[in-house]
C-alpha cells in the first residue's frame, strides 16, 4: 500500500508574523483568532471561519513534506499553508459522517468536508498552530488586535452599505445590501475566506429582518455562488458571482 504523504503548499498572505514572539489562541466573540506580532512591529489577526478542529504545538518544523527541495525555493515571509492530502482532514470528515451525517448542519451535506474545508498550517517560532476550517481572514494594525471587534469590511461581519436593490416577489418585497468590492476583489478574496456579495432583507412592521445572504466560495470545483438563508441549508445559486437576476431565480423559486 502507498504511503500516505501529507504536504503543505505557501499561502502569500500581505502580512508576516514576527520570526522571534509567540501568537496568542483566542475563543471570543469573534469564534476563534490566533493574535500576534509582525515582523514590523505591528498586530495581526488571523480570524478563523467555521473551525471544525484546532491544534497548537511546540516546535518550528512542519511535520509535513514540504516540496521546496532548495534554498532558492524559500521565499521570505512565508509561514501560512494549506496542508493537502491532509490525513487530519480525512480523520475529521470520517468522524462527523459517522456520527452527524444524516442531521449534518441544517440538512447540509457532510461531503462539504471534503470540498469545502481545508487543513490551515500557520508557522510561528518555536511553535505552530493548525486548523481545520472552510477559511481564514487577516487584519492588520497599530495597536494589538486581542480582544477588539473585528475591523470594518470584515467579511465576517454584515455589510455595512444601503440598500441599493429591490425586489418584488409575487407578494412579498425584499431590500438588498450589494457588497461594493469589484469582482476582481472578491475572485482575489475568495481565496482565504467566504465572501458576501448581497444581503437579502425583510421589513415587517417597519422593522428590517435578514432573510438570507448570498455568498461565494472556493473549492475543488472552482468559484460557487451559494443562497444561505438565515435558517436552512445552503442552495447552490452557479459558478462564479451571481447577479440580481440570479437572485431573483432563487427567491421565486423558494416562494
Amino acid at each position: 500500500m502507498a504511503e500516505h504523504i501529507s504536504y503543505i503548499q505557501v499561502i502569500k498572505v500581505p502580512i508576516t508574523a514576527d520570526l522571534v514572539l509567540s501568537p496568542t489562541v483566542l475563543y471570543d466573540e469573534n469564534g476563534t483568532s490566533i493574535c500576534f506580532e509582525t515582523e514590523d512591529e505591528q498586530f495581526g489577526r488571523i480570524t478563523i471561519q467555521k473551525m471544525d478542529g484546532i491544534k497548537i504545538c511546540r516546535g518550528e518544523i512542519p511535520p509535513y513534506h514540504d516540496p521546496r527541495k532548495n534554498w532558492e525555493d524559500f521565499e521570505p515571509g512565508t509561514w501560512v499553508y494549506r496542508v493537502e492530502n491532509s490525513k487530519w482532514l480525512m480523520e475529521r470528515y470520517h468522524y462527523e459522517k459517522k456520527h452527524y451525517g444524516q442531521s449534518y448542519d441544517w440538512g447540509n451535506s457532510v461531503e462539504e468536508m471534503l470540498t469545502d474545508y481545508s487543513h490551515y498550517y500557520f508557522s510561528f517560532h518555536d511553535e505552530f498552530v493548525e486548523v481545520i476550517a472552510k477559511g481564514f481572514w487577516w487584519e492588520k494594525a497599530e495597536q494589538s488586535l486581542q480582544g477588539k471587534p473585528l475591523s470594518d469590511g470584515h467579511p465576517f461581519l454584515k455589510l455595512q452599505t444601503d440598500f441599493t436593490a429591490e425586489l418584488k416577489i409575487n407578494d412579498g418585497r425584499f431590500y438588498i445590501k450589494i457588497n461594493p468590492k469589484s469582482h476582481q476583489e472578491l475572485n482575489k478574496d475568495v481565496r482565504f475566506c467566504h465572501q458576501t456579495i448581497m444581503e437579502v432583507w425583510a421589513r415587517i412592521k417597519g422593522e428590517y429582518y435578514q432573510e438570507g445572504t448570498v455568498k461565494i466560495k472556493e473549492n475543488k470545483g472552482g468559484i460557487l455562488s451559494y443562497y444561505q438563508p438565515q435558517f436552512g441549508k445552503e442552495i447552490i445559486v452557479k459558478k462564479g458571482i451571481a447577479n440580481l437576476a440570479d437572485l431573483e431565480d432563487i427567491l421565486l423559486s423558494r416562494s
